[in-house]
């Protein structure tokens, strides 16, 4: 009876951290899906975001940073991050040691696109750095389109994996949902442009 009744106080314990990633971990990829339409599929609406330009440069933006900053949420290590909550679970020993090893090889793995995001957060987003200028520091980041969904998913794969091992379903995501709206958006847009002329 004791272990049954710590465990439901460690799950009560990690409620809040639990709840507030899944909110983090949701919106950086739904604003990464956005964030995507608007740049990889520019040339197919090229001529409706040109009509609306301010709008979609304003929004482009938003959303890259919007992305930005979920993420930057995700990896933080001093307040309530995945990886702060991963030290916490581990030390607890509430993981075994296939999930640690899994774990720290994806953790490793990410390493570099997590310091890129650090940089562009703590020099660009977040401040302003008086060190190094914007373009310098998108280029010390070194980061490639691909690489914010490589991360997304991948502490996505992460949080799944310390949802389970804390006795709590996986974390869906309803993929596309934000792509297909957005798609739709900008095609209605221009059903409506053309039914104007």
């Amino acid at each position: 009876m004791g272990n049954a009744v710590s465990c439901f106080n460690t799950m009560k314990k990690y409620q809040r951290e639990f709840s507030e990633l899944s909110d983090a971990l949701v919106a950086s990829y739904h604003h990464y899906e956005i964030w995507w339409v608007y740049k990889n599929e520019r040339e197919k609406y090229y001529n409706i975001m040109n009509k609306y330009l301010m709008f979609f440069s304003v929004s482009l933006s938003a959303h890259f940073i919007s992305m930005l900053m979920a993420i930057s949420c995700l990896i933080d290590e001093r307040y309530i991050g995945i990886k702060s909550l991963y030290k916490k679970m581990k030390n607890e020993n509430m993981l075994s040691l296939s999930e640690v090893k899994n774990i720290d090889k994806k953790f490793s793995e990410l390493s570099n696109i997590i310091k890129g995001i650090r940089i562009l957060r703590g020099s660009v987003f977040a401040h302003i750095s008086n060190k190094i200028d914007s373009e310098s520091a998108f280029l010390k980041a070194n980061l490639k389109y691909d690489d914010f969904k490589e991360l997304i998913y991948s502490l996505g794969e992460i949080f799944n994996m310390m949802r389970i091992a804390n006795g709590m379903n996986i974390l869906g995501f309803n993929i596309n949902s934000s792509k297909v709206d957005t798609n739709q958006l900008l095609n209605d847009l221009i059903d409506y442009k053309n039914s104007t002329n």
